[in-house]
Parts: structure tokens; sequence; C-alpha cells
């Protein structure tokens, strides 16, 4: 079955929710050399292919009744709550920047709206802005070590991607998504369009950890001592220390959200 659903990918992450100074190497007294274009094709062929797999449609199961209803009423509050903030206008608002990557006042409020739904339902107290933001800095530090790499997802990988998940949509027709967009009030086409920051920050955060599971090993191991592929699984120690080093700027626009940054806050939470 299929590594990353729809469903799954709006919880992610998020495979989002995953990362050093644009600059910096994962070991500045060791520099690796640059990849080779060469190298760069295979990675981001091999990290497409490990969440667009061909399957048979009528293989996947649904939920049942009860779970349904539970996920169904899960998605209309996230709508309802998306509604008016995560926005194609809040796409331009930049309200901070973590190595010159842009959080978005739409990326901040897709992540704040999540973590409250996350906690309304799993009965957690709801995060505070600095938790929200040390998501989005990891976040958005793993992206800018892709793209430090020359992994960040070129424009083919993303429109590949996008037309699966379009192929997704039509053959599963899946009820919490159509709730979803409803009570957000958007189109299907808007959803692809908001989605797309979403989309490829997962996809940067899976290519990088292809590079790392070639290069560095860091593929983890089961509980018997086999090595177990996951591309969307980075060691935190991976993260961590470029974490550490990230530039974090917030906007005027940011401050005016409530979003502010104290280097000594800043953490990391996996």
């Amino acid at each position: 079955m299929k590594k990353i659903t729809i469903i799954w990918l709006l919880f992610m992450l998020t495979i989002l929710t995953g990362c050093s100074n644009a600059n910096q190497s994962n070991n500045a007294n060791n520099p690796r050399p640059a990849l080779t274009k060469a190298q760069i094709n295979e990675i981001i062929t091999a990290a497409t292919e490990s969440v667009i797999v061909d399957v048979d449609f009528s293989q996947i199961p649904k939920p049942d009744p009860a779970q349904q209803k539970e996920i169904n009423e899960r998605m209309r509050y996230l709508g309802e709550n998306l509604k008016g903030k995560v926005t194609i206008e809040n796409r331009k608002i930049i309200v901070a920047r973590v190595n010159g990557e842009p959080i978005t006042a739409s990326d901040w409020y897709w992540k704040n709206t999540n973590k409250i739904v996350q906690a309304k339902y799993k009965n957690k107290s709801i995060p505070s802005n600095t938790e929200i933001l040390n998501d989005l800095i990891e976040t958005k530090v793993i992206s800018s070590t892709a793209r430090s790499l020359g992994l960040y997802p070129p424009k083919e990988q993303a429109k590949a991607y996008i037309d699966d998940q379009r192929k997704y949509m039509e053959n599963l027709q899946p009820e919490e998504i159509t709730i979803l967009i409803q009570a957000w009030g958007i189109s299907e086409e808007e959803y692809f369009l908001l989605m797309e920051d979403v989309y490829a920050d997962s996809l940067a955060k899976i290519n990088w950890g292809v590079y790392l599971d070639k290069y560095e090993n860091n593929t983890p191991d089961n509980e018997q001592g086999y090595a177990v592929k996951s591309p969307s699984w980075i060691d935190d120690d991976k993260i961590k220390p470029l974490v550490e080093k990230a530039e974090v700027q917030v906007t005027s626009e940011g401050h005016q959200l409530g979003i502010s940054f104290n280097d000594k806050d800043k953490g990391v939470n996996l």
C-alpha cells in the first residue's frame, strides 16, 4: 500500500511536519563534496518512487462507520478553523524566514490550527506560539538543507506528486477530504494550490532522507536489528544540531500575529 496518503499527509509532519544553515554541511570539519547532477537525479527518482506507487484502489480498506464518523468530525472542525486563515492571499504574506526559507501566514495558520485540532482530540494542552514556531523552524531547516544539497523538490517531482494525489481523490473520493474542503470554504483546485507548500516541504524531507540513507547510513533498525526503510524518517541527531544553528528572523507581519523568537527558546520537538 502507498506509504503516504492524503489523510496522513494532512496530519504529518508533519512529513512535514522535516536542518542546517543553507551554507553549512552536516559536518563542517569534513564537508562532503557537492552532489553531481546524476546523483541528484538518482536521489530524487528514488524518493519519488518511494511515495508514488501503483496500487489497486479496490484493495485499500476504508474505515468502519464509527471511525469514519470520527474522522469526518475532526476534518469538519479542521476545515472550519482553517477558513479565512489558510488562503491564497496569506501565502503571499511572509511572517518569518528560516535560513532564508519563508514561513508564510498560511504556513503559520496551517500549523497552528492542526496543532490545536490535535490537542483537542487527544485531550492535550494547547501548544504555545513558541512550540508552533519551533515545529515550523524544524520543517524549514530541513527544506533549507535539502535546497543546499540541490535536493529541494523540482517542479517535475512536485507535479508528479500532486497528480498522484489527484488520482487518489478521483478514485477513492474520500468523504473526509470532501467534508474538509466544504468546511474550509474552498474548491478542490484551491485545495491543491494551498497544499503545494505542504507537499513541497514533505518531499524535501523525503529527498533529504534518501540522501542520508544513501550517504550517511541513516536507515534505522527495528527491534530485531534489521534495517527498516522509511523515506520520511530522519534521525533526530541529524536534525537537532542544524536547528540549533538555524538563522531565524520574524517579520513585522509575524509580530502582528503574536510570533516572537528568542534564540534561547529555540528547540526541536521530535
